[in-house]
């Protein structure tokens, strides 16, 4: 009965240990995109944007406008392949960017609904 019971508690061990999940790889996937980036943004509105992207995958920084001569906040996220989706200004009236990150570049497209503007992006790693 003592070895039924020592193989049931090495079968659950087993069983839990390959259910479980290694996020390793995708912080390691995220942290190829980490450090400072900046890069200008052009259509209905123009300027420059800065951001640092974190291991995890956070995006933080600001846009500044040409339109409205201010800086605005930059928040998001890119994703383990590079997708990155952000915002500028707040979610109620600012812009939208999307686009792609690659090793050392990135690039992509922008649009504000409520002032009917859009436009293109492009930054590279500093």
């Amino acid at each position: 009965m003592k070895q039924v019971k020592i193989i049931y508690v090495i079968l659950v061990l087993a069983v839990g240990l390959s259910c479980s999940t290694d996020n390793g790889n995708e912080s390691q996937e995220q942290a190829i995109f980490a450090g400072n980036w900046s890069g200008t943004y052009t259509g209905g509105d123009s300027g420059t944007w800065t951001a640092t992207i974190d291991s995890n995958g956070s995006v933080e920084g600001e846009a500044f406008s040409n339109n409205l001569q201010q800086s605005l906040p930059l928040n998001g996220s890119i994703d383990t392949s590079g997708d990155f989706r952000a915002t500028v200004g707040s979610a109620m009236n600012g812009a939208t960017f999307k686009g792609a990150f690659a090793s050392d570049q990135g690039s992509g497209t922008w649009e504000n609904s409520t002032d009917q503007i859009s436009g293109s992006w492009t930054g590279t790693k500093d």
